[in-house]
């Protein structure tokens, strides 16, 4: 099983205020994505090249109709802007499933979609691991289902050097990705005092990081 970074996940309550601190860090801003309708959020896209892209999402102010979705309650912890989690690509869901179960692990799969600006429709399936103690140091899987990837409309308007996911039991957690299906490449597996997840990347103004706790994305 083939495992890669699809996306990162920097989140905040507003997307205005996450594409300005983006723009300020990076001298790069992020392309409006799109609705997720019925999770209660809306997103920005930033290329990283082929394969890859940064996502930034926020909570949608536009109504009720939005909903209070999983997206929404996954990010409802965050103060301020920050990286939230990462995504990893997944050829085979199903294996994946295999792999957690004989884990001892649990999972909460959606299947999820939006609209983007010029009318194309998205469609993906979307996987967390529960039952673990690393949060969002351990990613959520995707599998695009045939979906045109974002990044093929994107390029690459930033560098991603390499992502850092740290813990206090940083032999555990690489224990956990590599049983996963893991090492996955320009992953830094770590041990701190404290749970943190930095992206290094660089853009027209030079390098720079973006960085959080680590918060998990939930599907149920």
């Amino acid at each position: 099983m083939s495992l890669e970074i699809d996306h990162l996940l920097f989140a905040g309550d507003d997307l205005a205020e996450l594409e300005s601190e983006l723009s300020a860090s990076s001298g790069v801003r992020a392309t409006r994505g799109g609705r997720h309708v019925g999770q209660g959020t809306h997103n920005a896209l930033v290329g990283l090249g082929p394969g890859r892209y940064l996502e930034l999402m926020a909570r949608d102010p536009r109504g009720d109709e939005g909903g209070n979705g999983a997206y929404r309650r996954s990010i409802a912890y965050l103060r301020g802007p920050a990286l939230h989690t990462w995504c990893v690509r997944v050829d085979d869901m199903a294996g994946l499933v295999d792999r957690v179960r004989a884990l001892g692990l649990g999972s909460e799969r959606m299947e999820s979609g939006r609209l983007t600006p010029d009318g194309v429709q998205l469609k993906w399936t979307v996987l967390a691991v529960t039952g673990h103690a690393y949060g969002g140091l351990v990613p959520f899987f995707i599998d695009w289902q045939g979906s045109p990837h974002p990044s093929r409309s994107l390029g690459r308007e930033l560098g991603l050097t390499g992502l850092t996911v740290a813990h206090p039991d940083g032999e555990g957690l690489r224990a956990l990705l590599d049983a996963l299906g893991g090492p996955v490449p320009d992953v830094t597996v770590a041990s701190a005092p404290h749970p943190r997840i930095q992206a290094d990347l660089s853009g027209p103004t030079g390098a720079f990081t973006l960085a959080g706790e680590g918060g998990q994305m939930r599907f149920a």
